[in-house]
């Protein structure tokens, strides 16, 4: 009887060890997770803010400095262009490694690889969308600059600089939730990321369901539903002005095809307000006497935030403002007087 309750207890014993070491499903192993060395709860230590950091890394030609201000805003000071995109890449990375890998998985169609069958739809949309032909194309205009490829480059060098120094323990808890490991950087991955904010702007699309009222309601009931005067102002044209071009043949897709694209592709919907807008006055018309240029992007509000506020400074580049996690240099930039 003692050794048939010994045998019990380690079988059972044997069995539990291998339930926390195993996924199910989307519950990451609960062992791992758990783990006090390298668990989640290495995540949740506070770890003391310096103002200031001189950063001594592996592939920096020279000396950075990073100054944190009262926000935690960072503000680099490098000696070359290189190191300067290298700490841009390194500090990004610092902050937002899990917010630049799901988004180049989401634009790589890769999300299902992490996120198992439920992404598989959103992956399949992404492929057929093209967006890696599209950051492809996108990377080999990059790197015919020669500028923009070192700053792509220094930029990679940096990401993967954080990625190669971290330890389990200290991955992000997204990371440790999903039960995966961060992959290093690639230059296309900042294409990708592109690729996501042009689809944000302008991949949403109601033609697939206006192709299928018109299938179901036909020509006549869609035109007094949906009448083209509002087309009629797009663009604005002079009056008077000649029409004098050749209108481009509109092709004929056949009925499988029409069947193929409406029934079986779901496209995002067209979003009005996503956009952006600028404006700019003359130094004639300003207080100051200089003129004016402003922009009011409308993208959408995402937890973490699309945005990486930052300062950029070295002997060609001193400019202040926000990034997007995952592309060099800045986008948006803020004077401040």
């Amino acid at each position: 009887m003692k050794l048939f309750k010994a045998l019990l207890s380690i079988a059972f014993t044997s069995l539990l060890i291998w339930a926390l070491q195993t996924k199910f499903g989307d519950i990451p192993p609960i062992g791992e997770f758990l783990n006090p060395v390298s668990g989640f709860w290495q995540n949740a230590e506070s770890r003391d803010a310096q103002p200031e950091e001189n950063l001594h890394l592996e592939g920096l030609q020279g000396k950075v400095t990073i100054h944190f201000d009262e926000h935690r805003v960072p503000h680099i000071f490098a000696e070359n262009d290189h190191d300067l995109y290298y700490a841009q890449g390194y500090l990004t990375a610092r902050d937002r490694l899990w917010q630049m890998d799901i988004q180049t998985r989401s634009a790589a169609g890769r999300l299902s690889e992490i996120a198992g069958p439920k992404a598989l739809d959103v992956d399949r949309y992404h492929r057929r969308m093209g967006m890696t032909y599209g950051a492809e194309n996108t990377l080999k205009g990059f790197m015919k600059d020669q500028v923009m490829k070192m700053v792509i480059e220094a930029y990679t060098e940096g990401v993967n600089s954080y990625i190669h120094h971290l330890n389990k323990r200290d991955y992000p808890i997204e990371f440790k939730l999903l039960g995966y490991a961060p992959e290093e950087w690639k230059p296309i991955n900042c294409a990708y990321l592109l690729k996501l904010m042009s689809e944000t702007l302008a991949g949403g699309s109601d033609q697939f369901a206006m192709t299928n009222d018109l299938k179901r309601f036909g020509a006549k009931d869609v035109n007094d539903l949906f009448p083209d005067y509002p087309f009629h102002e797009d663009p604005i044209i002079p009056a008077g002005t000649p029409w004098n071009f050749k209108p481009l043949p509109i092709p004929k897709p056949s009925k499988d095809f029409i069947a193929l694209m409406t029934d079986t592709i779901k496209p995002k919907e067209r979003i009005p307000d996503i956009g952006s807008n600028n404006w700019a006055i003359a130094g004639n018309k300003s207080a100051s006497g200089y003129p004016i240029l402003a922009n009011d992007p409308h993208l959408n509000l995402t937890f973490p935030s699309i945005w990486y506020q930052l300062q950029m400074s070295s002997p060609t580049v001193n400019v202040y403002g926000v990034s997007l996690p995952g592309a060099p240099c800045i986008v948006i930039a803020i004077i401040k007087k």
